[in-house]
C-alpha cells in the first residue's frame, strides 16, 4: 500500500495537553514542587523584589517550556492574576446566574430574615460585610435563596454571580476558585462530604485576603448540623451569620402568587379556614409548595367547572368563587384531624358506624392517594397487592387472606371507595380528585407507620411496566426524600428491590434535580456506576438528564463524568447505552463541546475502549452531507486520523467504525466533489497492516454504493488503496458475507 500526506491537522507539542485526572475524571491541580505552602495555601504577593531577570516556574505537564522575563515589574503587576488561571482548572465548577433574574425571583425579606440581612452588610449597608461570609441555618429554610439575593443587590453590576457545585469529597479551600470581581456561593450540606474542620477555617482567612485584592466574595451556606460552634475570630476576614428562623410562610406564598401573575389567588389565601389549614410553622420549602398546591387547585377548579376566573389582578372579597375558596382551603389543610380518625382505634360510636378504617380500606385508601384516577379494577388490585405485602410481613412469610365469606359480607367495593372520599363514574371510573389530600395521607403514613415504610416501598415498586408512572414515581420521591437523607432511596437501589430500571431512573431524575440531596444522589450515581448491576440505570438516570431541555451546566457535566465512569468499567451494556446517550448529544453544540472533551480525553489516557471511543463514534453520526470530522472546523486537540486507526484496528469497535464510514460514503455519493473529499481524507486512515482487514470489509459493504451512477465506491477505494502488484494476489471478496 501507498503512503500519501493525511490531509488531517496535526497538532504541534505545545498544543499537547497531559492534565492528570482522578478517579472521578475531574482533572486536579498538580501540587507545587518548590512550596512547602500546606494543601490549598496561595502564595501570591510573596518576593516582590525585582531581580535582574528571573524564570516564572513550568507548572508540570500543562503547558510550553518556562519562559524567561526580562523585565519583571511587567510580570509582578499581573502575578495574582496569572497564579489564579493556573489554579481554574482544578478548582470547583458551576453556573453562572442572571443578576436580573435572580431580582425578579419572589423573596419575603421579613422578621429574622431582614435582621440577618442587615448582619451580613457592611455598616453602610452597601456591601457584604467581608469578602467571606458564612450563613448557618436548618435545612429548608431558604438561606441559599437569601445568599443569592444578597449579592444580586449588593455586589457590582460588573461581578459575575456563580454558584459552584461542591464537587469534593472534604472541604479543602485549594479548591475554591479565585477570579477578578466574582461573586461564588456554595451549599454545604451533604453530611459524609461537607463538614468543616478547623484547617479549612484557617485556610480560608487567607483565601478571605486574595478575594479582596480581587474584588470578589464567597458566600458559604452551611447545613445547621454541620456546624459544630467553630471559633471565627472578629477581626478575620470571615463573617459568620446565623439564620434560625424561615421567612414568614404567608409572605412567601404571597410572593410567589404574585410572581405567578396570579395575585388574585391572595385574597383566597387569605379566606382560608384558620382552624382547617394553618400556615404557621412552614418552612420555606413547604411555604413554596403550599403556593404551588394553590395554583394547582385553581387551575383544577376551572378544569371541573369549565369555567376561567382570571387571576391576574387583584381579586375582591365580593367576587371570590365559594367553590375554590373551598378547593384552596382543602389543598392547604393538613388532614392530620380527620387521618388521625381514619387511622385511630376501632371504636363503635352512635349509629354502629366505625369511624375507623379497617386494614382492607386503609390498603385502599393509599392506593387512591397513589392513583388519584384510575380503573376499579386497577385500584382494587393495588389494594390487595398492599394488603397482602402487609400481611406476609406481618406474619413471618406465610401470608394471609381473607376468606371469601368474610369479604362478601362486608362492604362493596363501590361503596368503600365512596367512604374513602372518591368518586365512581358511570364507567366504574375511580377518580379522586383531591390531591393536597392523596399526599397528606402518604407523609401521614409515612410519619406515623415507620412499620409501614419498608411495605409501602416494596407495594409502590412492585408493579409491572405500566406502574412507573407520574404519580407512583412522584409519591415514591415525596417518601423517600421526605425527610433530606437519601437512605431508602439507596436501599430502592440495592439487589435486595427488584426495582423496574425505568422507574429507578425516573425516580434518581428527580433526586438528582433537588436542591436539598441532589449531590448526595450524584455520589451515589457514582458509585453505581462502576457496578455491573447498576451501571445501565446510571446511564439512563444521565441520559434523562442531558435531554432535559432546562438542565444546567453543572448538571450536564456532572451527568457526563458518570456516563464516562459507566462507559469505562468495562460493562458492555453501559457502554452501548453511554453510546447512544452521546448520539444524542451530537445532535446540539452544548453536547458536541461535551463530547469532544470525552475524546481528548480518552486520547490523552491512551484507554483502548471505553467513553471516549463512545463519544467520538457519536460524533462520526453529526448530521450532514459531509462529515464533520473531516471539516475544518473540528478543534486541533482532536487527532482525528489517529481515533479512526484506534477505532478500526480494535476488534470491538471497528464494526461500528466501518458503518459509520459506510454513512459517510453513501451520504456524499450523491455529490462527486464531496465523495471526493470524503475519500481523500479517509486514504490515508485506511493504509496500514493493522487495519487492513477493516479496511477490506470497509470495501465490502461499499460493494453497491455507486458515485454519482457510475463509479463503483468499492472499486474506486480498492483501486487506490491496493498497490498493483499485488492485485492479482489479494482478490477483494465482493460477497460481504
Amino acid at each position: 500500500m501507498s503512503d500519501d500526506r493525511s490531509p488531517f491537522p496535526r497538532r504541534s507539542p505545545d498544543e499537547l495537553e497531559s492534565p492528570s485526572t482522578g478517579a472521578d475524571g475531574m482533572a486536579r491541580r498538580p501540587p507545587d514542587p518548590s512550596s512547602s505552602a500546606p494543601e490549598g495555601a496561595e502564595t501570591v504577593g510573596a518576593s516582590r523584589a525585582a531581580p535582574a531577570a528571573f524564570v516564572v516556574p513550568l507548572v508540570p505537564d500543562t503547558g510550553p517550556a518556562p519562559i524567561t522575563v526580562n523585565r519583571p515589574e511587567f510580570f509582578v503587576n499581573h502575578a495574582d492574576k496569572i497564579i489564579n488561571e493556573t489554579r481554574k482548572p482544578s478548582i470547583l465548577e458551576g453556573s453562572t446566574l442572571s443578576r436580573h433574574r435572580i431580582k425578579q425571583e419572589p423573596i419575603a425579606r421579613e422578621g429574622q430574615w431582614a435582621e440577618t440581612w442587615q448582619h451580613a452588610l457592611d455598616p453602610a449597608g452597601l456591601h457584604p460585610r467581608k469578602h467571606v461570609l458564612i450563613i448557618v441555618a436548618p435545612r429548608s429554610y431558604g438561606s441559599t435563596t437569601l445568599t443569592l439575593h444578597l449579592l444580586a443587590e449588593h455586589t457590582g453590576e460588573e461581578t459575575d454571580i456563580v454558584k459552584l457545585d461542591a464537587d469534593w469529597k472534604t472541604p479543602k479551600v485549594g479548591w475554591l476558585p479565585a477570579e477578578e470581581r466574582h461573586a461564588y456561593q456554595v451549599d454545604l450540606k451533604d453530611p459524609e462530604h461537607d463538614r468543616i474542620a478547623a484547617d479549612f477555617l484557617t485556610m480560608l482567612e487567607e483565601h478571605a485576603g486574595l478575594l479582596e485584592k480581587l474584588g470578589s466574595y464567597l458566600v458559604l451556606n452551611v447545613a445547621k448540623d454541620l456546624w459544630t460552634d467553630h471559633y471565627v475570630p472578629v477581626q478575620s476576614g470571615i463573617h459568620v451569620v446565623h439564620l434560625n428562623e424561615p421567612p414568614p410562610a404567608q409572605s412567601v406564598v404571597e410572593a410567589r402568587l404574585r410572581a405567578r401573575k396570579a395575585p388574585g389567588l391572595v385574597a383566597y389565601l387569605h379566606s382560608v379556614d384558620k382552624t382547617k389549614a394553618s400556615l404557621n410553622r412552614l418552612d420555606a420549602v413547604e411555604a413554596a409548595r403550599t403556593a404551588d398546591s394553590i395554583m394547582l387547585a385553581w387551575r383544577e377548579h376551572e378544569r371541573l367547572t369549565d369555567t376561567s376566573l382570571p387571576m391576574d389582578v387583584p381579586s375582591s372579597w365580593s367576587a371570590l368563587d365559594a367553590g375554590l375558596a373551598e378547593r384552596i382551603t382543602s389543598a392547604l389543610s393538613d388532614w392530620r384531624d380527620k387521618l388521625d380518625i381514619l387511622f385511630g382505634e376501632t371504636v363503635s360510636v352512635h349509629g354502629g358506624k366505625d369511624t375507623s378504617l379497617p386494614l382492607e380500606d386503609r390498603c385502599l385508601l393509599l392506593a387512591l392517594a397513589v392513583r388519584q384516577s384510575a380503573p376499579m379494577p386497577e385500584v382494587s388490585k393495588a389494594a390487595r397487592d398492599l394488603q397482602q405485602i402487609i400481611s406476609v410481613d406481618a406474619v413471618g412469610g406465610s401470608g394471609f387472606a381473607s376468606t371469601a365469606s368474610a369479604a362478601f359480607a362486608g362492604r362493596g367495593l363501590r361503596r368503600r371507595v365512596v367512604d374513602a372520599g372518591a368518586g365512581v363514574g358511570s364507567h366504574d371510573e375511580v377518580v379522586f380528585d383531591q390531591p393536597g389530600y392523596g399526599r397528606a395521607i402518604l407523609t401521614y403514613v409515612w410519619d406515623n407507620y415507620e412499620v409501614m415504610r419498608e411495605p409501602l416501598l416494596k407495594w409502590l415498586t412492585s408493579g409491572d411496566g405500566s406502574e412507573a408512572n407520574e404519580h407512583v414515581v412522584d409519591a415514591i420521591a415525596a417518601l423517600t426524600l421526605r425527610h433530606g437523607n437519601i437512605g431508602h432511596l439507596v436501599q430502592l437501589g440495592s439487589p435486595t428491590y427488584p426495582v423496574k430500571k425505568e422507574l429507578l431512573s425516573a425516580l434518581l431524575v428527580q433526586a438528582v434535580q433537588d436542591e436539598h440531596v441532589g449531590r448526595q444522589v450524584w455520589s451515589v450515581l457514582y458509585g453505581w456506576a462502576s457496578v455491573k448491576e447498576r451501571a445501565t440505570t446510571v446511564v439512563a438516570t444521565c441520559r434523562q438528564v442531558l435531554s432535559t431541555p432546562d438542565v444546567t451546566s453543572s448538571q450536564a457535566r456532572m451527568a457526563m463524568v458518570r456516563l464516562r465512569r459507566a462507559a469505562n468499567s468495562g460493562h458492555e451494556s453501559a457502554w452501548s447505552g453511554a453510546l447512544k446517550a452521546f448520539a444524542e448529544q451530537a445532535q446540539h453544540p452544548a453536547g458536541m463541546a461535551r463530547l469532544i472533551t470525552e475524546v481528548r480525553t480518552w486520547q490523552q489516557s491512551g484507554r483502548s475502549r471505553g467513553a471516549g471511543t463512545a463519544a467520538f463514534l457519536a460524533l462520526m453520526s453529526v448530521p450532514g452531507t459531509t462529515p464533520w470530522l473531516l471539516s475544518d472546523e473540528v478543534p486541533s486537540e482532536v487527532d482525528v486520523k489517529r481515533a479512526l486507526q484506534d477505532l478500526l484496528g480494535d476488534i470491538d469497535t471497528a464494526p461500528d467504525a466501518i458503518n459509520r464510514l459506510t454513512t459517510w460514503i453513501r451520504q456524499s455519493a450523491t455529490d462527486p466533489d464531496t465523495y471526493a473529499r470524503v475519500r481523500d481524507g479517509l486514504l490515508p486512515v485506511l493504509r496500514g497492516q493493522k487495519i487492513f482487514k477493516a479496511s477490506v470489509s470497509l470495501m465490502q459493504a461499499l460493494e453497491h454504493v455507486s458515485v454519482d451512477g457510475e463509479t463503483n465506491a468499492a472499486n474506486d477505494f480498492w483501486d487506490r488503496l491496493v498497490d498493483p502488484r499485488v492485485r492479482t494476489v489479494i482478490q477483494l471478496n465482493r460477497d460481504p458475507a
